[in-house]
């Protein structure tokens, strides 16, 4: 009788431990963008007028714990490639596994796709800008204008998808020196710029702003920006309350930036000293992200002052001719109202497409892990489980992110609705998909108590009043995912066009996933080949 073909594609993965505890949390914390704060300024008060901006990454915080501690607890307790996709596998199924961590990788790839256009717009096009208002200098605006065009940045966006899908499969070494030493420069430039904001002030951004600008029916350009923000788009004048419905509902947008938190556990496997890295990397970063993305934020914001932000803000998403700022006013181009010194301005122009193009890098090295682990189970080729003899990296699962990447930039870069897409496709379904995540923890250590009781960290068994702390963990990651989903119906990203985007986004998204695994089910049991294998045992290392 023939012999059954085995589960795995091999004994072993052929990936390998090289990844350490810094380089995990360098991944996270690039994923999770610390220079994003320089728009971050501009999106609260943009999208929640009424919310204080101020307490929005602390509100993320909040909500983001539980998540992260799940999937900290997860990550030691099967320390696997591919994360969440081993657990919900092994948890509740293999169909289930598979779909919900196919729907959270084409999510993060669409991200790719939508901040891409912002390395031309938002970086490139304003550096000029800035120094064609510095050096008086025509070449430079003409320049900063043509950048600004779909063409140039649909082109530059594919170039930075490619190098950096090159340095993902070139060496994992290569991968995690980018992300761990980006993040100590990140940190170094954000002191840089607060340093640059205290020693000026708000009354030299003023003063600069109005020397700049021409005056409007007698009134200074700041003052006019402030009551055009107020009258066109009802701006909150100074600091918005704290405790409000609006301020809790920007929690929402706050957890926007964290995403990229749970990275380390999809290449778990390859990390070092995993238990201290995976509570570094996920617990670890996500505070240090508050801290670091709050005082830039705040100073930021005070030195900008907080009426002319609100306004320049409500005054930018409505598109009005009131803001004479050219496109997003992003306090990394706004800084030329702080300083003249064209090496800062640049390096603060520079240090947002720093942001994208790292975050590019953490993204592809992250995702092709998880295309890597879906062919180690057989679910699609196992062509896309090898890995290359000399850079010992999944070459193939990298080519094959870096392809979508650039379908996703191309769609991003040719449809004005790319904010909404971001903010409500990506938000929205990576959430909904977090709530399965979430149930398998609530129920892991009662349905899989065989696992559970076996696991080889003794934190990952740990109880509180006799309950699981991961069951703990799951339930109020479960209840946060849910409210997350529903204030992102609120806002003015979702709103009216949220229900669109649920239907023609995110839930394609979801059935795209299950029409591939019924496929694979289906050609893999004609080939003797049983799917539901994967949710009896762990992948091998």
């Amino acid at each position: 009788m023939a012999k059954s073909p085995a589960t795995f594609v091999r004994e072993a993965t052929g990936l390998t431990k090289q990844i350490s505890g810094i380089e995990a949390l360098g991944m996270a914390l690039s994923g999770m963008g610390l220079l994003y704060v320089f728009n971050a300024v501009v999106f609260t008060p943009a999208f929640y007028p009424n919310a204080n901006p101020l307490v929005g990454p602390l509100i993320g915080l909040l909500l983001i714990l539980p998540v992260a501690g799940m999937y900290a607890l997860f990550s030691i307790a099967m320390p696997r490639t591919g994360g969440d996709y081993v657990w919900t596998s092994r948890v509740l199924s293999s169909g289930v596994g598979f779909v919900i961590n196919f729907s959270l990788t084409l999510l993060a790839l669409s991200v790719i796709g939508s901040v891409s256009p912002w390395l031309s717009q938002w970086s490139f096009s304003p550096m000029f800008y800035d120094l064609g208002m510095l050096t008086h200098n025509a070449y430079y605006t003409n320049l900063a204008s043509t950048l600004d065009g779909t063409g140039p940045t649909f082109w530059i966006a594919a170039i930075v998808i490619i190098a950096t899908g090159l340095i993902v499969a070139g060496s994992t070494k290569l991968a995690g020196a980018v992300v761990k030493y980006w993040t100590i420069l990140a940190v170094i430039i954000g002191i840089i710029f607060m340093a640059v904001v205290l020693s000026a002030g708000n009354s030299t951004f003023i003063s600069n702003f109005n020397a700049t600008y021409p005056p409007v029916n007698g009134t200074g350009a700041y003052q006019s920006v402030v009551a055009a923000g107020q009258s066109q788009y009802g701006s909150f004048n100074g600091v918005p309350p704290i405790f409000s419905t609006a301020t809790l509902a920007a929690g929402a947008l706050g957890l926007l930036g964290y995403l990229g938190f749970y990275y380390p556990a999809y290449f778990a496997g390859e990390v070092k000293q995993n238990k201290r890295s995976q509570i570094l990397a996920q617990v670890g970063g996500s505070i240090i992200f508050m801290v670091v993305v709050t005082v830039i934020f705040a100073v930021a914001y005070f030195g900008e002052g907080p009426a002319f932000v609100n306004a320049i803000a409500g005054l930018w998403v409505i598109g009005s001719s009131a803001n004479p700022y050219p496109g997003i006013p992003l306090a990394s181009g706004l800084s030329i109202f702080w300083t003249h010194n064209t090496a800062l301005v640049v390096l603060f122009n520079l240090a947002f497409a720093g942001t994208i193009i790292v975050m590019f890098v953490s993204e592809l090295f992250v995702l092709s892990r998880n295309l890597f682990a879906w062919s180690f189970d057989r679910v699609i080729p196992s062509a896309f489980a090898s890995v290359n003899s000399r850079t010992r990296t999944p070459v193939n699962a990298i080519g094959v992110m870096v392809v979508v990447a650039l379908v996703y930039a191309y769609i991003s870069t040719f449809n004005a609705n790319y904010l909404s897409v971001l903010f409500t496709y990506g938000t929205a379904g990576t959430f909904l998909a977090f709530i399965f995540v979430a149930f398998a923890a609530i129920v892991y250590p009662y349905r899989r108590k065989d696992l559970f009781q076996t696991s080889a960290d003794e934190s990952a068994k740990k109880r509180i009043a006799g309950i699981p702390l991961i069951t703990i963990l799951g339930a109020l990651s479960f209840v946060i995912s849910i409210y997350v989903v529903y204030a992102l119906v609120e806002p003015a990203i979702g709103g009216a066009t949220f229900g669109n985007t649920l239907l023609y986004g995110i839930v394609p998204t979801f059935l795209i996933g299950i029409v591939i695994y019924i496929v694979a089910y289906g050609l893999r049991r004609g080939q003797k080949i049983d799917l539901n294998l994967i949710s009896r045992e762990i992948p091998p290392e």
